[in-house]
């Protein structure tokens, strides 16, 4: 395990206040490699606390923390930077430019050295499978592509912690299906936070759960034992974990 000194992620005792409502209420949690599911009802939170951390969102009180980088100041922020990818619910897209462009345009913002921006862009759009649309603009992309060119901006730094804001929301099936399998690829040796309300999400690419209600952590498990809080019987020809998890979800916000 990571040192707690340079965790990926750390957040103690967070609280944030946006227009006098308390959004955030002392948070705290920590964070390794894998992918941690971050759920809620709407307006429990949870989009705040992605925003907190990609430094988009001040920080109230207490203290929030990328691979040792503190968001709260100046200096800490702008390392952070460095080290974070970030996708947003509805991230705004120049439809003019081409894959490839975007991905290089990103590549330049994220600081990746000149002499070897080509190559890292290169093994971006294969590692995202989006070669064969590379000179297509994106304004003319399918929904499900579009958002792997919009992933593909995220990562082409090679950013050690990931921060994914309802990356599969929209997704016809076949597409987050395929989006769901190139997130798992993506998780290997890196630290992923997903805000998401898809049971389907937590089952498949999850290996923790994080669930906020009223700007507190009203649970922090394994996806198993959120689907133990809605175990019961079900149609054998229907997703059982699935549908447990969905179930658990309900049992939270009941709680």
């Amino acid at each position: 395990m990571t040192p707690t000194s340079v965790r990926p992620v750390v957040v103690e005792r967070l609280s944030v206040q946006r227009s006098g409502r308390t959004v955030l209420d002392d948070v705290s949690f920590q964070l390794d490699h894998g992918v941690t599911a971050l759920v809620g009802a709407n307006g429990t939170g949870k989009s705040t606390l992605l925003r907190v951390l990609a430094t988009l969102l001040p920080v109230g009180s207490g203290h929030a923390a990328l691979a040792g980088h503190e968001v709260s100041t100046r200096r800490g922020a702008a390392a952070a930077r460095s080290v974070l990818g970030y996708l947003s619910q509805d991230p705004q897209h120049s439809g003019h430019l081409t894959v490839r462009e975007a991905v290089e345009y990103a590549a330049w913002l994220k600081a990746v050295p000149r002499r070897s921006r080509r190559a890292r862009v290169a093994a971006t759009l294969t590692d995202l499978d989006l070669t064969s649309v590379a000179s297509t603009r994106l304004s003319v992309l399918s929904g499900g592509t579009r958002r792997r060119a919009h992933l593909a901006q995220a990562v082409v730094h090679e950013p050690p912690v990931l921060l994914l804001d309802e990356p599969t929301t929209g997704l016809d099936p076949d597409h987050r299906a395929e989006f769901q399998g190139f997130l798992s690829r993506l998780a290997q040796g890196r630290t992923v936070v997903l805000c998401t309300h898809l049971s389907e999400d937590i089952d498949v690419v999850a290996d923790r759960v994080i669930a906020l209600a009223d700007g507190r952590i009203r649970f922090d498990g394994t996806p198993a034992e959120l689907a133990a809080l809605g175990a019961e019987p079900v149609d054998a020809a229907a997703d059982a974990t699935s549908w447990a998890i969905e179930r658990g979800l309900r049992h939270l916000g009941r709680s």
